[in-house]
This record gives structure tokens, C-alpha cells and sequence, in this order.
């Protein structure tokens, strides 16, 4: 796998996954173009789960009972369901941004969170 592939896995990983808005707009724009042109860098984004796992349990459940999905498939869900959001464009530069906002409207990001 080369250095591109790992990098936007790790810059998808610790940036967007954690909430945190490090990204500027290029390089999320950069991320959503390599995610959206390479089934395998979009393989390698998606083993968030296993930092998902990491989550305690109470916090996996109630984000497991906001998606509609069981707290066992709720690590591949999420991850899943927000890598593909940013390949097809559904989760935009904008919307990230708002991420850590305490007071933005995060309608749309549990929408994709819950598969609509």
C-alpha cells in the first residue's frame, strides 16, 4: 500500500472520526476525491473500526440506539456509513466544519448515520 493511501486513511481517521475541524478545506477536498476514486484507500479508511471498539460501552449504545443498529455492528456501521458519506460527497467540507460546533445543526450527519 503506498504513503498516499495510508496517509488519507490517517488523516480521515484522526481528523474527521474525532470531530476535530485540522483539515482545511483542500485537504478535505483532496481526502474526498481519493475516497471517491479508490475502493482499496476506502477499505483501509474504514478500519476506524477498531478504534470504534475502543469506545465504552455506554457511549456505543447510546450511539448504536441513535443509528438504528445493534452495539455489535455499530463500529462497522459508523465507519462505514461516514467514510462513504465523505466518498459520495453526502458529508461536505461545510459539514464537517459544524462538527465542533456545540450548537450546529448535526441533523444531517445523523441522518447518514442512521443509513438515510
Amino acid at each position: 500500500m503506498n504513503i498516499a493511501t495510508r496517509f488519507a486513511a490517517a488523516m480521515i481517521g484522526t481528523s474527521l472520526l474525532a470531530g476535530c475541524t485540522t483539515l482545511t478545506e483542500g485537504e478535505f477536498n483532496t481526502m474526498h476525491t481519493t475516497l471517491e476514486g479508490s475502493p482499496v484507500t476506502k477499505r483501509v479508511a474504514i478500519k476506524c473500526i477498531a478504534r470504534e471498539r475502543s469506545t465504552p460501552l455506554n457511549e456505543r449504545t447510546t450511539y448504536a440506539a441513535i443509528m438504528n443498529v445493534s452495539v455489535a455492528k455499530y463500529d462497522s456501521a459508523f465507519c462505514n456509513r461516514l467514510f462513504n458519506a465523505v466518498a459520495n460527497g453526502r458529508l461536505t467540507y461545510a459539514d464537517y466544519r459544524r462538527l465542533s460546533s456545540p450548537g450546529a445543526d448535526s441533523s444531517k450527519l445523523i441522518k447518514i448515520l442512521q443509513g438515510r
